[in-house]
């Protein structure tokens, strides 16, 4: 997720990583969930739908033995019915947050997600549940997507981009219906044209596909925040991301950002992501605040973000270069571990050791640093700092 690695490859990978990010709502913004009549549907069922969404807020919000009771409770209830299997890697994919293939929760995510796909399949046989089945075909594949695109082996999934793309298009035609819609509308409206436009050599593989429109997607994602109810949180991140990255706008992506680590204080990537931003920003008041909530015995990807904070903070607030030197290179070990998906930090770092041989005159040294900060990232306002 951090960084988003895939910025340096095809767009058509980036664009699975993107819309893999719908899976965290969309499967449950109130379709009818019936392979065939006599099943249970969420969509006649209100009370399942708040269990849905209390169960999503617990998720993101890292409570999750809450989080499973509520998907327990739904399991139980709807044995058949994909929406539990979707909650529980959900659960898993967040608990164990940043999934790499190296842990053995990986296979249980993988398992569950081509489990959904499986399902899906029955579902678009029938004229009663297709729209259904579509949905679940998409997100199936695009949550095993996001898993690999994060780790840096997109090609796991080249098979399930032509499907993952017809069933987007789908979507457009169905946003007035279903407001959640305007989610995956607008991300695909925007991408489509932003990402072959800051890399030229990629418009060629994009040609023969949809057109966007980058001012309508982010009408439509704004839409999407203050309207859909599943998919707020996801769109209020990549509207986070879309300032970072293409509209260069630190401050409007601050504003998304901090609420939702406000909503969800615990989100270990959230406040990782809102305590980058505060730091480039040079708010280093607020960003030690951040720090201070940063529970380094939580986990190793925690001590990671801790380490790059307290590394910036001494590079700029205090001004020890050597405390930062330090620190900084901590980062980058650590990070190994982590693979693609710690980049961002990498670059963070790399970035720190940059300024800081520059300041010993060792210019080539600084070059050095800077060239393997942009191979981590693409985002300019890490680059530039």
């Amino acid at each position: 997720m951090e960084g988003c690695p895939l910025l340096r490859m095809a767009f058509f990978y980036f664009y699975l990583y993107l819309m893999s990010k719908l899976i965290a709502g969309l499967i449950f913004m109130g379709l009818s969930c019936t392979s065939v009549k006599s099943q249970i549907s969420y969509l006649d069922r209100p009370d399942l739908l708040d269990r849905v969404e209390n169960c999503l807020d617990l998720t993101y919000g890292f409570y999750f033995t809450e989080a499973k009771q509520q998907q327990l409770f739904l399991s139980n209830l709807t044995p058949d019915h994909p929406a539990p299997l979707f909650l529980d890697a959900l659960i898993i994919y967040w608990k164990h947050y940043p999934l790499t293939p190296e842990k053995k929760e990986s296979e249980q995510f993988i398992g569950l997600m081509e489990k959904c796909v499986q399902m899906a399949e029955a579902y678009m046989e029938n004229d009663h549940t297709y729209l259904e089945g579509v949905f679940f075909d998409l997100f199936g594949r695009a949550f095993q997507a996001m898993f690999w695109a994060d780790n840096g082996k997109p090609f796991k999934v080249v098979s399930d981009l032509g499907p993952m793309y017809q069933n987007t298009k789908k979507g457009f035609q169905l946003k007035e219906e279903l407001v959640e819609f305007y989610f995956s509308t607008g991300l695909y409206n925007y991408y489509i044209e932003a990402y072959p436009e800051a890399r030229p050599v990629y418009k060629p593989l994009v040609s023969f596909m949809q057109e966007g429109d980058k001012k309508l997607g982010l009408e439509q994602l704004e839409y999407a925040i203050k309207n859909s109810v599943y998919l707020k949180v996801e769109s209020q991140l990549f509207m986070t991301i879309v300032q970072l990255n293409y509209e260069e706008n630190l401050s409007s992506a601050l504003h998304y950002i901090a609420r939702l680590q406000h909503k969800y204080p615990r989100n270990t990537y959230y406040k990782s992501l809102l305590l980058t931003i505060l730091l480039h920003q040079n708010n280093y008041a607020e960003a030690r605040k951040i720090l201070v909530s940063v529970n380094a015995g939580e986990g190793d990807y925690s001590a990671m973000v801790k380490t790059m904070g307290k590394a910036f903070l001494s590079e700029k607030f205090i001004n020890n270069d050597l405390q930062a030197k330090k620190g900084y290179l901590e980062t980058l070990e650590m990070a190994d571990s982590f693979g693609p998906i710690a980049d961002i930090y990498k670059a963070i770092a790399y970035m720190g050791l940059s300024r800081i041989s520059e300041r010993e005159e060792m210019d080539h040294q600084a070059k050095k640093y800077a060239r393997m900060a942009s191979n981590h990232t693409v985002y300019s306002f890490i680059l530039n700092e």
